[in-house]
């Protein structure tokens, strides 16, 4: 995985975890963040693998730090899908 990296602006990011309990707690105390929106999640209502925020960039570099330390969330940018890569 690499390395956010902070700065101006703000963009999509996916978390994503093994651990739906542990994806569902980042998901409650977010509630209480105004820097985090929430955009979408993913998988079952009631045990989602995968969330979008949208953040600062900055924000996300904290985070990723926050969770390599961690070790049960993994962030990384939410890049556009394309069926046959870069066109």
């Amino acid at each position: 995985m690499s390395t956010i990296q902070g700065g101006p602006g703000r963009g999509r990011y996916l978390i994503i975890a093994n651990d739906n309990r542990r994806l569902r707690r980042f998901i409650d105390d977010a509630h209480n963040d105004p820097e985090l929106d929430l955009i979408e999640t993913i998988g079952p209502k009631d045990a989602p693998h995968t969330i979008v925020y949208e953040m600062a960039h900055k924000k996300t570099a904290a985070l990723q730090q926050d969770f390599q330390a961690e070790g049960t969330l993994k962030i990384e940018p939410d890049k556009p899908l394309s069926l046959f890569g870069d066109v």
